[in-house]
């Protein structure tokens, strides 16, 4: 008995002892993995905080509309902006702490799913807001940031510091930028129904008008205080037929699809009504001058004394006609025409040349330009004229002489288009209805282009510009990096970084751009590339008789429409269905943004605009 005790005391000490070791053991086990969720927390702030200086960096350029609406009543807009300050010095020190407000305001948390662990905050601090460079037609001011990023992952807390400085850059946008800009939007007496769909940045001074469920994928906004929300009979809905609303929609009959806001009491953009800087640059002069050139300018510009048809001196007078602006030997300018113009047919051969075709009376004008020999060569009617070193193409040069791809009409546009089409497309005009086999992008192959891969052309007249025909490029922006596109377009391809520079621009100083009914009646599903504008009170891109015309399908405009007065374009039903005239898509073209692009000659807005935030760090640390 006493031997079996001694072992089952062993036995109670062995199991003590382990139970002893177990516990030490799983002790330290709790502690490693308590030390290693602690350090896997604390990698995670620390990555956390990293992506709320990220985000800081980010939030700098996304808070430009909100920059810009502050900068705006701070400018001088009398200043001379190569010789002053258009953000004057006394208010430096305001739009420091103004920004600084700004950021911490809207950018201070990190949206829900930035990041996968945790949270971050961000903190803002801005100092030394400065003038940096100025200039005639942009200037840049610099500030002093420091951005405090804090990250949480449970109880592990890490911060992140970053000092640098960021650049804003003023200058006078290109009226391009946007995708539809006008001053009175019609809404009283029309809208833009169901079926309307917007893909870029679209602005109303006054007026807006909706019905239905029109959609806008990017901003929308407008100087008033809310807009026009309509019901038609039929559609299911009570109340006056148009009502004016402070909100975002009139449910249930009206609920635009506004993807990206409604913003309201914003500035008001005023638009352009003069032509005489494309003028100038026509005439192979300076577009910066906006002074009329006198009868003698022009006479000279056009080579008229030379031979001498006649004394630029004492009879300065120019022949209705269409003149190549040359010295001789060499493209000085655009393309100036005197008098009204019947007919202009753009068209690209797809080897490289630029084909312009114009008509006047019994005068036929060609002058084909090609880009790979660097010629020129303009005939009138069967006669050769010359060929001429240099082509008509792209912005003209600021200063004097040399070529640009600007088109100047003192008179009208009686006809604008494209080559024919080859053969009938296979769209239904009835829309909602019929199934629209016509893609957008790219246009169906039924389409001849007008403007050539090269061509950058901005077509000017100072009265009416009747279009009569489609007018598409060679190359479609958006099918550039489609390998299955540029196998039927090698000439489409772009080597690394490039762009791809085909534009037009379509101006009317005096009056509406049409689209033409009677005596040549622009076709159905209509194809309309580049940027066009009608500046002029009470003016726009028009269709005629738009009531009477019968149904016409789709207006697709890629590019942008800026308008004083938007014009009434088609009828539709309660239903939505197209009765006449057209039911217009708007595509943005997206390499008019922050006017990277525009047409030759472009206007721009009057007064200075915020197109860039650009940060700079200088230093990190983690603390």
């Amino acid at each position: 008995m006493r031997t079996s005790g001694v072992a089952l005391l062993a036995v109670l000490v062995v199991a003590a002892v382990m139970a002893l070791v177990g516990s030490i053991l799983f002790m330290g086990t709790i502690g490693d993995l308590r030390q290693t969720r602690s350090s896997l927390q604390a990698a995670q702030a620390r990555a956390a905080s990293e992506a709320g200086l990220t985000y800081a960096r980010y939030a700098l350029e996304v808070a430009r509309p909100n920059i810009k609406a502050f900068l705006a009543p701070k400018m001088n807009l009398t200043a001379n902006p190569a010789t002053d300050w258009v953000l004057p010095e006394s208010q430096w020190a305001s739009i420091a702490s103004g920004i600084q407000s700004i950021l911490n305001s809207g950018y201070s948390t990190l949206p829900s799913g930035a990041i996968d662990q945790g949270q971050a905050t961000v903190q803002f601090t801005v100092a030394r807001f400065r003038g940096h460079t100025k200039g005639a037609t942009a200037q840049a001011y610099r500030a002093d940031y420091v951005v405090v990023a804090t990250g949480r992952v449970g109880n592990a807390v890490r911060r992140t510091e970053e000092k640098g400085f960021f650049e804003v850059q003023l200058g006078r946008p290109s009226l391009s930028q946007w995708l539809f800009l006008v001053d009175d939007a019609g809404g009283q007496n029309g809208f833009f129904p169901t079926g309307s769909v917007f893909n870029g940045p679209v602005h109303a001074n006054h007026n807006w008008g909706f019905w239905g469920r029109p959609v806008f994928k990017d901003v929308v906004s407008t100087s008033d205080n809310g807009a026009w929300y309509w019901h038609l009979s039929g559609d299911g809905c009570t109340g006056p037929g148009k009502l004016w609303v402070q909100g975002d929609s009139r449910p249930p009959c009206t609920v635009p699809d506004f993807q990206k806001g409604f913003l309201r009491n914003q500035p008001v953009i005023e638009l352009p009504t003069s032509t005489l800087s494309q003028q100038r640059a026509a005439l192979g002069m300076d577009p910066s001058d906006t002074t009329t050139p006198s009868s003698r300018d022009i006479c000279f510009a056009l080579g008229l004394h030379n031979p001498p048809a006649k004394n630029c001196n004492s009879n300065p007078s120019v022949p209705n006609g269409v003149y190549l602006v040359n010295d001789g030997s060499q493209v000085k300018g655009g393309i100036y025409v005197q008098g009204n113009l019947d007919e202009l047919v753009l068209q690209a051969t797809g080897t490289g040349q630029q084909v312009y075709r114009f008509k006047q009376g019994s005068n036929t004008w060609t002058i084909t330009v090609d880009y790979t020999t660097n010629t020129t060569t303009l005939v009138k009617n069967t006669t050769t004229v010359g060929v001429y070193t240099g082509v008509p193409n792209g912005p003209a040069p600021l200063g004097t002489g040399g070529p640009t791809g600007q088109i100047y009409v003192t008179g009208s546009i009686g006809s604008l288009k494209g080559p024919e089409r080859t053969a009938p497309l296979p769209c239904g005009n009835d829309y909602p209805g019929n199934a629209d086999l016509c893609p957008d992008h790219p246009p169906p192959s039924q389409i001849p282009p007008a403007l050539s891969k090269e061509t950058q052309l901005h077509i000017t007249a100072v009265n009416k510009v009747g279009i009569t025909g489609d007018l598409v490029y060679e190359c479609d922006p958006t099918k550039v990096s489609d390998a299955a596109y540029l196998a039927s377009r090698p000439r489409c391809a772009l080597g690394a970084g490039q762009t791809l520079p085909t534009v037009l621009g379509v101006m009317s100083q005096t009056d509406n751009v049409v689209i033409e009914d009677s005596p040549i009646k622009a076709p159905s599903n209509l194809y309309l590339w580049g940027s066009y504008l009608s500046g002029t009170s009470g003016k726009g891109l028009a269709v005629e008789n738009y009531s009477g015309r019968g149904k016409q399908g789709k207006l697709r405009l890629f590019g942008g429409l800026i308008q004083s007065a938007d014009q009434l374009r088609g009828t539709i039903d309660s239903s939505g269905r197209l009765i006449s005239g057209y039911i217009e898509t708007y595509d943005f073209d997206l390499r008019f943004a922050d006017s990277a692009l525009a047409p030759p000659n472009f206007p721009t807005v009057r007064t200075f605009d915020v197109q860039r935030i650009l940060a700079t760090p200088l230093s990190f640390r983690e603390f």
